[in-house]
């Protein structure tokens, strides 16, 4: 049993590193194999559980909050979307996870994030220092491995606001100082306002919460911090002013002078607009892109918006008051208890508590103007900082409610740690359906590339068969098939497609691909198929397209041929020459512009 318990304690930070490595994959490209690759990891580490789980206000809330997504995502929301389970999921684990390892992970797993947080900082640095983008695109913002610099910037808070904390609590000497430098300067890399604002937030939190006496007490470290900060911002400055890089603090002071300056205030009036039309439920989470496809407003018309950028009032949209109402349950039950036990926690010196509050809370205000809660590894390492709070506070005495732990009694002949195995195998299982059914989407068109369409198809099946709400699988299967129908003047084919289609409108109304597909099939071979769709009824979809998503290019244009096919040429020369005017540069408009006018 000690070799065991040794063998666990060597391959626990491989778990750690790998599993952030994966939730760092998933993050830059929503890839659900690598996301739920890190969820089985975070399972393996808390499967070695060293602590009993008990219930407290913070992990009821958590719970509820997690199970209210799931329900939105699997019940309430018409759109189906993998990320839906996913997110709760990856919350739920880590905070699972770090309950169990609450001891490990702020002793050795903190040493670890903060190594890879390090490394992380030091490649955000050399972008921005170099200008080479290496993984991503060249920018004055660097962004290192993340999507975005604003992502960037709340991730090196999470790893920022610990160490600043630890070094302004009287701990460490010159590597903490150094490693809280160089945080700092990654992040300033980002330029990102929302950074900024976490940081700030982070800061006062923790004056706030250690109180006068103790910023006194080491009010030469806090000295030392800010003369290294304008150090930094010195150097910062003298590089740009060099012309060796680009960075200002404009955007940061327009906004103090003259409000938001990023036109997310039109993205928060049509959220508003959202909220008030589903106010309780919401209008299924994950759908704000949808919903903005259909409501898009200036500036925007031309671009993709996903994320209402404020995650509080994307929650409201999506999941209703009742999600937003759990979702503030959570963060009442967290800082009510932080600041309940705030005395006893100084008084014990619980630096875990204090660093791991520090964090979430640069987090939660990058928050109201970014969108952190649905990146799948900072939704990790906030669970895990939760987790780790909740097992403090239960530790200094909190109320809470000791779970029974399954004894080694058989039920139906099983001992209960085989039926506890294969529950976690059960559900790991089931949460790798949207991973498998992605592989084998990926090889589907791997073999088609390769010219066996058979095979191609095989796959596809596969994975629509493993994600039947998925609309994606339908669309890329309709097309299969179509394109086979066409090149054997096979109508069984097509007519297959044009089930295909069909059935990917049944499960995601929003999607219009599948819609486009429908009314293309119909419109180029439609005398091929039993029942043709009649010029109304082609008509009926194309309208019904464009009003999901009435600006992007190839519904115009869809558009376009429609009312050219049914006979309505004037019309359609009438918009294909709007669309021509507004993209100049775009070949296929032009085209088919000169197609419509020449016929």
């Amino acid at each position: 049993m000690k070799f065991v318990s040794i063998l666990k304690r060597a391959f626990a930070p491989f778990f750690v590193i790998s599993a952030l490595l994966c939730l760092l994959q998933a993050s830059r490209y929503i890839d659900f194999f690598f996301w739920w690759l890190g969820l089985c990891l975070l399972v393996v580490l808390a499967r070695q559980q060293q602590e009993r789980l008990s219930l407290t206000w913070i992990n009821a809330a958590l719970v509820g909050f997690c199970l209210l997504l799931l329900i939105n995502a699997l019940y309430l929301n018409p759109a189906y979307y993998a990320g839906g389970i996913y997110f709760p999921a990856t919350l739920l684990i880590a905070f699972i996870a770090a309950s169990c390892r609450s001891v490990w992970l702020t002793q050795t797993g903190f040493k670890i994030f903060c190594a890879v947080i390090g490394l992380i900082a030091v490649w955000a640095l050399v972008q921005w220092l170099t200008g080479w983008g290496f993984l991503g695109r060249k920018s004055a913002r660097a962004q290192a491995l993340f999507a975005t610099p604003n992502i960037l910037a709340t991730a090196l808070n999470l790893g920022l606001m610990p160490v600043l904390s630890y070094y302004l609590l009287g701990r460490g000497g010159r590597g903490v100082y150094g490693l809280t430098l160089l945080l700092f300067a990654g992040l300033l890399t980002t330029q990102s306002r929302g950074g900024y604002v976490g940081l700030l937030s982070g800061v006062l939190f923790l004056v706030t919460l250690v109180g006068k006496a103790e910023v006194v007490a080491h009010w030469r470290r806090y000295r030392r911090v800010a003369v290294g900060f304008l150090s930094v911002l010195g150097f910062f400055k003298l590089y740009a002013w060099l012309g060796l890089a680009s960075w200002s603090t404009d955007a940061v002071f327009a906004t103090l002078m003259y409000g938001d300056t990023s036109d997310r205030w039109e993205i928060y009036q049509v959220a508003w607009k959202g909220l008030a039309e589903h106010l309780w439920l919401g209008i299924g989470y994950y759908n704000f892109g949808y919903y903005f496809e259909a409501h898009k407003v200036p500036p925007f018309l031309d671009r993709r918006i996903i994320f209402v950028h404020n995650d509080y009032l994307e929650f409201a949209l999506e999941t209703g008051l009742l999600g937003l109402g759990l979702f503030l349950l959570l963060i009442v039950a967290v800082y009510g208890q932080l600041f309940k036990f705030r005395q006893q926690a100084m008084a014990g010196q619980r630096l875990p508590l204090i660093l791991s509050a520090a964090a979430i809370t640069s987090m939660l205000a990058h928050a109201l103007v970014d969108y952190p809660f649905y990146i799948p590894v900072l939704m990790a390492v906030f669970g895990a900082y939760l987790g780790i709070i909740n097992q403090q506070l239960i530790d200094m005495g909190a109320t809470h409610w000791q779970l029974p732990k399954m004894s080694m009694q058989y039920f139906l002949g099983l001992r209960s740690g085989f039926i506890g195995n294969a529950l976690v195998m059960g559900l790991l299982a089931w949460l790798g359906l949207p991973a498998f059914a992605l592989v084998a989407a990926n090889y589907s068109s791997y073999r088609l590339l390769a010219g066996d369409a058979q095979q191609a198809l095989l796959w596809s099946g596969v994975a629509r068969t493993l994600q039947p709400r998925t609309a994606g699988y339908y669309w890329k299967e309709g097309v299969i098939w179509r394109d086979q129908g066409v090149a054997q003047n096979r109508p069984d084919l097509l007519e297959k497609s044009n089930v295909i289609f069909s059935k990917g409108l049944e499960v995601n109304p929003f999607e219009v691909n599948n819609l486009l597909e429908k009314t293309a099939l119909h419109r180029q071979y439609g005398t091929m198929l039993k029942q043709p769709a009649s010029h109304q009824d082609i008509m009926t979809l194309i309208n019904q397209a464009k009003s999901l998503q009435p600006h992007p290019d190839v519904v115009q244009m869809e558009y376009v041929r429609c009312l050219d096919f049914v006979g309505e040429h004037a019309k359609a020369i009438e918009q294909a020459k709007v669309l021509a005017l507004k993209r100049p540069q775009f070949k296929a408009a032009q085209r088919l512009f000169e197609s419509v006018s020449h016929e």
